[in-house]
């Protein structure tokens, strides 16, 4: 049993050094891709909420709250711009050529 976690923690330190600790171009421009991804998502779901808002006429999903409106749409548009599409294009495309 000593010897498995001692297998398993090798090799997730392996994992480790090699994705963390890269210079390695193409590595680094993965990680950008998959940071990209994660905000694209991110930014998904306020999408999702902002349209649930806009779904019917009225104050339905937010309740009324409009500044948390105001700041799901601010959030949505930094986390589009700044966190999915200038990583992946500028960092990931960019480390990839």
């Amino acid at each position: 049993d000593n010897a498995l976690q001692s297998s398993f923690f090798s090799r997730v330190s392996s994992w480790a050094t090699r994705w963390l600790f890269s210079t390695n171009h193409k590595d680094i421009g993965t990680l950008y891709l998959i940071f990209g991804a994660f905000s694209g998502l991110l930014g998904l779901v306020f999408s999702m909420a902002i349209r649930m808002e806009l779904s019917q006429p009225g104050n339905t999903f937010l309740e009324g709250n409009h500044q948390l409106y105001n700041v799901l749409v601010t959030a949505h548009a930094f986390l589009m711009i700044f966190f999915m599409l200038m990583p992946s294009m500028i960092g990931g495309f960019g480390n990839w050529m």
